[in-house]
């Protein structure tokens, strides 16, 4: 039978905190009188013991320590078989003082510690301790005391405890509750997400505000829908690229054909835009009269198609810039960081930079197109004034990953690392090759690369290896 989480925590820290509870009361409880009677006859004996030296030397009793005992507290001290002392109430005669002594040496209840032997007896709610201290055959220090029974002490622990008891089990059970639902309220939201994944339901995003290890639990498992969603979508296309190699070599050449179009498309508009307004200007027509204004417009045009060029020849150049021994310190961080230091000024954006000091396997340029394209992409689309840029060292490996404010539908995620693409809110922006920069630059590495929501952040990632 299957049990909820819920109710299997709630009753095991129910029982628990029960257990616990209830086994410290009945310690307490039972130990309570034990531990009263146990505590004044130790002080009595230690009394006994601290003074005999003392007597046995002559002093009397009256000038002992022993006075400061109960005033319900009896001595006799006798000496050839008569009483010599005696201080308290009477209680022994010279008659029925050796009676006396013999029957505590005779009974088996008696306990005897060295030259100490004492008898405990319960009459009527009150208990009665005898102790006889020999100093030698014939010579004894009887000492008789008193001490209430703790019984009715004990009913009104009793009464307390029931009461404590109540409110304990209402508090314990409310503890239980909140426990158990804070433990079992992820474990069934991340139990339902790990379904759809089973699944091949991808589209989700697992979002929980814990900042427990929840957090950490969270974080891998929407990492592991981006490689499985990655790796399910890999292997559908290398299934269709074994279906037949004709249609891989037509998509390739399909592709090509697209760049090409979209290549001429992109520059076709300023191109035809710019054409216009230099042939208004020439002829004086219309508002085009007014020159200054319209180079300044036409230079605009101009940076545009400068960027998508610059970008464009970026991309058809990179395996030139690449080396098999390309090594770079990550402190050139710090001269790729110098420029979108005063873009992320201008826009009024923390940039936040940590970087741990190594030696990566690629070089600078490419290592400075990718992180200015990425860095300079966070800049412009993050919804909250702040970017975090980190480099840390994992093994053998060097994690670069930038994180802003955000969300990109999932749907548009890989498209986003195709030429020319754009969203709708990042048209007017950038040319729409720089996510296709990042990506042929870790493909021609080899580095693995992932661009994945996260709780509210748009997050990338890329490893590069250290050299070793």
């Amino acid at each position: 039978m299957k049990i909820n989480i819920f109710f299997k925590t709630f009753f095991m820290l129910l029982i628990s905190f029960s257990l616990v509870f209830l086994g410290s009361m009945y310690f307490s409880y039972s130990r309570f009188s034990p531990m009263y009677i146990d505590e004044n006859i130790q002080s009595v004996k230690s009394s006994i013991v601290s003074n005999a030296s003392a007597i046995q030397n002559g002093t009397p009793l009256s000038n002992t320590a022993l006075m400061d005992l109960s005033s319900e507290t009896s001595f006799v001290r006798y000496q050839n078989l008569a009483i010599t002392e005696s201080i308290g109430p009477t209680f022994l005669t010279n008659d029925n003082v050796l009676d006396f002594v013999i029957g505590i040496y005779d009974s088996a209840a008696s306990k005897q510690e060295g030259k100490l032997i004492y008898y405990v007896e319960l009459q009527e709610d009150i208990y009665q301790i005898n102790y006889i201290y020999q100093f030698e055959l014939g010579d004894y220090l009887i000492v008789s005391t008193k001490i209430q029974s703790l019984r009715n002490v004990d009913q009104v622990l009793n009464n307390i405890n029931v009461t404590q008891s109540i409110f304990m089990l209402i508090a314990i059970t409310l503890l239980s509750i909140i426990i158990s639902r804070s433990i079992s309220k992820p474990i069934k939201q991340i139990g339902v997400y790990a379904k759809d994944l089973s699944n091949l339901n991808f589209n989700k995003q697992l979002n929980l505000k814990r900042q427990d290890e929840f957090r950490d639990v969270i974080t891998s498992l929407n990492e592991l829908t981006f490689h499985l969603k990655k790796a399910f979508s890999e292997l559908n296309e290398a299934n269709s690229k074994l279906a037949s190699d004709i249609d891989y070599e037509k998509a390739q050449e399909a592709k090509k054909k697209h760049l090409i179009m979209t290549i001429n498309h992109e520059i076709k508009t300023p191109l035809a835009v710019m054409k216009g307004m230099i042939e208004g200007m020439i002829d004086g027509v219309g508002r085009y009269k007014d020159k200054d204004t319209y180079l300044r417009e036409l230079l605009i045009q101009i940076e545009s198609i400068s960027t998508i060029t610059q970008d464009l020849t970026y991309s058809l150049r990179l395996e030139d810039k690449k080396t098999d021994n390309d090594v770079v310190s990550t402190e050139v961080f710090d001269h790729i960081l110098s420029p979108l230091l005063e873009l992320a000024k201008q826009k009024k954006i923390k940039l936040q930079k940590t970087i741990e000091l190594t030696h990566i396997q690629m070089s600078e340029e490419l290592l400075s197109i990718l992180s200015t394209n990425l860095i300079k992409n966070a800049l412009l689309y993050t919804t909250e004034p702040l970017v975090k840029v980190e480099g840390v060292i994992r093994g053998e490996q060097f994690l670069l990953s930038i994180r802003n404010r955000g969300f990109i539908p999932e749907s548009e995620i890989g498209k986003l690392f195709d030429s020319f693409y754009r969203l709708n809110t990042q048209a007017e922006k950038g040319s729409g090759l720089g996510l296709f920069i990042v990506k042929q630059i870790c493909e021609l590495y080899g580095y693995p690369y992932k661009l994945f929501n996260d709780s509210g952040e748009v997050v990338f990632k890329v490893l590069i290896p250290i050299k070793k």
